[in-house]
Order: C-alpha cells, then structure tokens, then sequence
C-alpha cells in the first residue's frame, strides 16, 4: 500500500509536537551550578545544589560529609580546544577514549540496523508487511520499559554490567522471533524483549560515557566518543542489512532466522566484551574519583 501524500501533514506533526514536547521539558531542566558559578551566578548555583541535596536526604538520609580531597572550584573560562587538550594529554583519558569509541563502534551497529530495519528485515523473513510492522510496534512497549528499569535500578550495578543484561534481552528477543513462526503473541513477546535489549545499552552507556571524563571536558568527551560511534550505526545499516539480504535471497529457514538475528547481536555482544574486559567501574563513585 503506497502512502498518500495527504498523509505526510499528520505525520510530520507529530515529530513536531513531539519535538515541541522536548523543548517545553528543557525549561524544567536546572542550570549547572558549575556554569552558573562560572558566571558569577552563586546565589542561583547554592538553590540548585539545596534542591539536590534534599532531593538525596529523602532518598538516602543523611549524606556523607564531604572529602578533603576536593578542591574549591575556581571559576575559568575554557575552550573547547581547551577540553581536547585535557582528554588527549592525558593517557588516562586517551584509553577511556579508545575504548568507549570501539564500544560505541560496535553496539550502534547492532541498535541502527533493529531501530532503522527490524519491519524490513521481518518482511524479509516472511512476516506479511502489516505484521511486519504491528510486530516492530508493539516492540516499543520494552522501550517504554527501559527509563522505568534505570531510573529505579540503574545505580545498583556497574554500568558494563548493564551492556551484559541488555545483550542477553537482544539475543532472547530476536531467538523468540525467529522461532515464533505463524505465533503472532510469541512474535509480540520476542519483539518486546528485542527492543528492550538493545534499548537499555543506550542510557547506561551514555552514562558511563559521560562519567568517563571531567567535568571541564565532559561534553567534549561524550560528543567525540557519542559522535564517532555513529559511524558504525551507519556501517550496520548498510553493510550488516545488505548482507542479510543475500542471505535471505537463498530461501528462508528458520535456522536462517536463527543466524540472522544473531549475526544483528553480534556486534553488541562484541561491544559488551569491550566494555567488561577494559572498562573501568563508575557506579556510586564521586565524578571526581571517576575522572579527576
């Protein structure tokens, strides 16, 4: 069935309402009481960090006193050459780096080519295109669940644990879907499970991306290793789909499905194994201790 023309208003009106959604939230967002300092802004940064402080207290009772250790932060302005310089002089830096880019690499692979191609490449394995595409919907239900699982459970385990966790789902999900056959409620289930698999690797590894370096070049870093991951996102679309493709086109098994799924959680596996072998720990550490 093509897609009229007429269709295309309602369709592009929602991206807008929800891209309107995302910038009415922003103005909830509270201001970095680091930046505010930098701007001579202290009365503003103490209310934040009272609001935060109570937020913890409720949560957790009392709060530690704080370190020694920390220095008193001294207002400065700093470039973005400047950030560069701080992630690429030091080898601390320099190893994280390398290794969150390959983690990066490798895991977009897997999540571009099941975000961008899961109803093709359901078509592909003989689903009808409408089930194709009521099957990769209803997946967006194990979506729905990741936000749920971190903001309750997130902080528990170390952030690479959590690659382990979600490759498991990816691989359970897209197993069920492949053996599901005519079973539309087992294709649902598979489906669900896919899409929370290799959707919980994605805030977990922001996460721990962001932490992996300091604050005076933290977006720097995360934009740098963020960024040139999407190669492999793109990598995955063309290649991994093409490849699949010629597959395919010698008949379609279920043994085939099998292989194809896998071959798809291949590359966040390997990006799992990244991230458990050389990965440094995070969770429930000073941002300070993490990156000094």
């Amino acid at each position: 069935m093509k897609l009229r023309s007429k269709n295309f208003p309602e369709i592009l009106g929602i991206g807008a309402l929800l891209a309107l959604i995302g910038l009415l939230l922003r103005f909830s967002l509270p201001e970095s009481p680091r930046w505010l300092i930098s701007k001579g802004k202290l009365t503003e940064a103490e209310r934040i960090v009272e609001v935060m402080e109570k937020k913890a207290t409720s949560k957790l009772g009392n709060l530690p006193p704080l370190p020694n250790i920390i220095q008193p932060y001294i207002a400065e302005r700093y470039s973005y050459l400047d950030a560069l310089k701080t992630i690429f002089s030091s080898s601390l830096y320099i190893k994280r780096f390398g290794i969150l880019v390959s983690m990066w690499l490798f895991g977009y692979m897997t999540v571009y080519t099941l975000a961008a191609g899961l109803t093709s490449i359901l078509a592909s394995l003989g689903f009808a295109p409408p089930e194709a595409g009521m099957i990769a919907a209803i997946g967006v239900i194990g979506f729905i669940l990741v936000p749920i699982t971190t903001f309750f459970v997130g902080d528990r385990l170390e952030r690479k644990t959590w690659t382990v966790i979600s490759v498991i789902f990816t691989i359970i999900g897209g197993l069920l879907i492949a053996i599901a056959g005519t079973n539309v409620a087992l294709s649902f289930l598979g489906s669900i499970i896919l899409f929370y698999g290799f959707n919980l690797w994605v805030p977990t590894s922001y996460a721990w991306t962001a932490e992996s370096f300091p604050t005076r070049a933290r977006s720097t870093g995360f934009a740098l290793c963020d960024g040139v991951g999407h190669i492999g996102g793109g990598i995955g679309i063309i290649a991994i789909s093409s490849f699949i493709g010629s597959l395919i086109a010698s008949g379609v098994t279920t043994t085939l499905a099998i292989e194809v799924f896998l071959l798809i959680a291949l590359f966040q596996v390997i990006s799992t194994i990244i991230a458990i072998a050389i990965g440094h720990r995070s969770a429930n550490k000073r941002l300070d201790e993490v990156s000094p």
